[in-house]
């Protein structure tokens, strides 16, 4: 499987010099009990979801800060509070880290429940603490807060603390789920990010690409040794076909 989008399939590339300042871009990956079944009439949806984010490692310009936390990946049967904490940053942000990642996510089993708003209150509270530049997170759930947590409500409130943090959600199989579809769709729509449907493999990988091109676009300076005209210019990531014409 590889990282393509769009209805030609495309891959991003980068190497340019950013002038709004570092990007950060954190993968939190849904490891609940639920992530077992399969997406669709193909793989688990846990397996689709680690080769997606291993071919979305390789084409990410090495400038990008990446990092990795999961949840759901534990299960206490006697101590249910544990199970609703079940969160890890397997990965901080940082370069050259992409090989830490992919062994990370090769490990992950899904075990727990979905502690959707801890999870994404730690990664708010910790993981981008003292970080500068653009902030976003991508969720990558099969669904809604089952510990009785209102991530919304978490989300909406991150400007009064002084945190600005985009959430781009891709909702794994959720046609049949409307009460988790709208509240992820408020996760997204409240911080500003977007909100992905993936109920097969392929939108799994299209969803992922979007939101990954979507969180490096932005202001670039060109590439040493490249004509400019003196200007910087508003861009996204270019975008070229995963099989072009030689």
């Amino acid at each position: 499987m590889s990282l393509q989008g769009g209805a030609q399939g495309s891959f991003i590339q980068g190497g340019a010099q950013r002038d709004g300042g570092p990007v950060n871009i954190l993968f939190v990956l849904d490891a609940s009990y639920s992530m077992k079944e399969k997406l669709g009439n193909d793989e688990r949806k846990m397996t689709a979801a680690k080769q997606v984010l291993q071919s979305a490692l390789s084409r990410i310009p090495n400038d990008v800060n990446l990092g990795l936390r999961v949840f759901g990946q534990s299960f206490a049967r006697d101590n249910p509070m544990a199970d609703c904490m079940a969160t890890t940053l397997l990965v901080p942000l940082g370069q050259h880290n992409r090989g830490a990642i992919i062994r990370q996510v090769n490990q992950i089993e899904p075990y727990g429940m979905t502690p959707l708003e801890y999870a994404i209150s730690q990664a708010a509270a910790n993981d981008f603490r003292n970080v500068e530049g653009s902030k976003t997170l991508i969720l990558i759930t099969d669904g809604a807060d089952t510990c009785g947590g209102n991530p919304c409500a978490y989300v909406r409130s991150l400007p009064s603390l002084g945190i600005k943090l985009k959430v781009d959600v891709v909702g794994v199989d959720l046609k049949r789920d409307p009460t988790a579809r709208a509240q992820l769709h408020c996760v997204a729509e409240i911080s500003g990010g977007k909100y992905f449907d993936a109920n097969t493999a392929a939108e799994l990988v299209d969803s992922v690409s979007k939101s990954v091109g979507s969180a490096i676009s932005g202001k670039v300076l060109p590439r040493a040794g490249a004509s400019t005209s003196g200007k910087n210019s508003e861009t996204t990531p270019e975008l070229v076909p995963s099989n072009p014409n030689p």
